[in-house]
């Protein structure tokens, strides 16, 4: 077994095993009141927690491929005690205790105290690029952000077709608008505003906040009409921010429904096509080069989400958000564990927006070699890679905000390093606490004191739209382009990306729907 091998079947195991102790069982909650309806749920380890509840009706049968309808007022006390059903995944890897189902839209609350007044409330959307992922990953319990005096909420939403597919060129408008998860997140939006007061939150001060998908869908909701008044920060994590258009989006919806023999029109029909034989037509989907520009399922750029999430800044739209905004040093480090980056979708992207920039890829490569000498060649590659895939289009997220914006704009760089993989994409996980992804890349290194660090500036973010931890100077992004190192020492840039690398100032400056990105 060679090392990528050991490496994946490591990860493979570390995410699929469950827990087989039985453990004495966590006392309950007290019942809550919310306008939803009655819950329980339980304390553990001091923070009162709250599992699948319900934000909107299942998005199946009649309301498969519309926007979410939010349920109705339950009668009874609701046992918040268990995750609720995730939403069928297109891809990654689960855990034997998740059930994928058509019930799928619930989320989940950690709180210090109910019964407080005014605390901050942050809305975490998972990664897994819209294809994959769940608000009941283990990763993302939220006691440690209970802890430090936030209301943590995660949640599901609608992943690959039953999110993205775009049907209305086919099926009719409103049916499969191509950005159903964005939608979804709106969805938990209004749900956080009409009920998190009886959790002790503040509905007027939320921030929402991802990391990779979860960031990309975070942008993508702000861009999207209906999020706005419900998002006061944002916090954005590794975001690969695409998009798909409608041109391209309706050859993916053709090609689908023709290889399940439904005929353009007939919504009962693809309604009623098993999810799972429409999971299994992913893999073929993928090989389409022309299609995975860079991914096969995206946000849809068109009348329902009509601004680029990149431009949205530049558009007028988030500018009465702040924002946190950031990437990984070494982001595709962790993809070149899985495949060969050379000629994948991610070295199509990179070299996208390289063109774009009216740069050459050489040249670019040539530059990371002057600055990171102590990289091969190939560890060249894979970082100008991850910074054409994350840093470059957060830093055009991050340069139009604080340009139209006169809230605040802070950005960082994720240093620390796995001596396995390097700061690698999904290691900033650790702010929450809970372990990394692949715990085992940390390489037995401890990053208990860099995840602490996290957690207290994005807490503080959440509470005053700063991230001031004691002893540490973060100042804002402004034209002078302030950047935060993350690692076991926290420290500022001398100087920042754009200026190493003036290039690709193009790019950060260009429209990004006009330029095909």
């Amino acid at each position: 077994m060679n090392r990528r091998e050991f490496i994946f079947s490591s990860a493979a195991s570390t995410l699929l095993i469950s827990g087989g102790c039985s453990v004495p069982p966590n006392p309950l909650t007290p019942v809550i009141t919310a306008p939803a309806g009655k819950l329980q749920g339980h304390v553990v380890d001091g923070v009162h927690r709250f599992l699948g509840i319900p934000y909107a009706q299942p998005p199946f049968g009649e309301r498969r491929w519309r926007a979410p309808e939010r349920r109705p007022s339950w009668s009874g006390v609701f046992q918040a005690g268990a995750y609720g059903q995730i939403c069928p995944q297109t891809g990654g890897l689960l855990s034997n205790a998740l059930l994928e189902g058509e019930d799928c839209l619930n989320l989940n609350i950690w709180t210090p105290d109910p019964s407080a007044r005014d605390l901050p409330v942050m809305v975490w959307a998972h990664g897994g690029g819209q294809i994959s992922g769940s608000g009941a990953n283990e990763l993302y319990d939220g006691g440690h952000f209970a802890r430090e005096g936030v209301v943590l909420v995660t949640c599901n939403r609608r992943l690959g077709a039953e999110g993205f597919l775009y049907l209305e060129e086919l099926f009719g408008e409103g049916v499969g608008p191509g950005n159903l998860g964005m939608q979804d997140l709106i969805c938990v939006l209004q749900w956080v505003a009409d009920n998190i007061q009886a959790f002790g939150g503040n509905p007027n001060n939320v921030t929402l906040f991802g990391e990779s998908g979860g960031a990309a869908a975070t942008q993508a909701t702000i861009a999207t009409p209906g999020s706005a008044g419900l998002v006061d920060k944002a916090i954005l994590q590794s975001g690969g921010h695409a998009v798909q258009r409608p041109a391209t989006a309706t050859a993916i919806a053709r090609h689908v429904t023709e290889q399940l023999n439904v005929p353009a029109g007939d919504l009962d029909a693809l309604r009623q096509v098993p999810w799972q034989s429409i999971v299994d037509l992913y893999p073929a989907l993928e090989t389409r080069t022309e299609w995975a520009q860079p991914q096969i399922y995206l946000p849809v750029l068109n009348s329902h989400m009509p601004t680029h999430p990149v431009d949205a800044a530049h558009s007028g739209l988030g500018l009465n958000i702040d924002y946190l905004i950031g990437s990984c040093r070494d982001e595709a480090n962790l993809f070149s564990l899985f495949m060969d980056l050379e000629g994948s979708q991610f070295d199509r992207r990179a070299q996208q927006v390289v063109a774009a920039a009216g740069a050459s890829w050489p040249d670019v490569l040539r530059r990371y070699a002057q600055l990171r000498p102590e990289l091969n060649k190939q560890e060249c590659f894979n970082a100008a890679v991850g910074d054409m895939w994350f840093r470059v289009p957060s830093l055009r997220i991050a340069d139009g905000h604080q340009r139209q914006s006169g809230r605040n704009t802070f950005v960082y760089l994720f240093e620390w390093s796995s001596p396995l993989i390097g700061a690698a994409h999904a290691l900033d996980l650790m702010v929450f606490g809970n372990g990394l992804a692949f715990s085992f890349l940390a390489g037995l290194k401890d990053y208990d004191k860099t995840a602490e660090f996290m957690r207290k500036a994005w807490v503080a973010f959440a509470e005053s739209g700063k991230p001031d931890v004691a002893g540490q100077s973060w100042p804002a992004y402004t034209d002078q382009q302030a950047t935060l190192s993350i690692n076991q020492t926290p420290s500022l840039h001398a100087e920042s990306y754009r200026q190493l690398f003036p290039m690709l100032e193009p790019v950060i400056g260009a429209n990004w729907r006009a330029a095909g990105l």
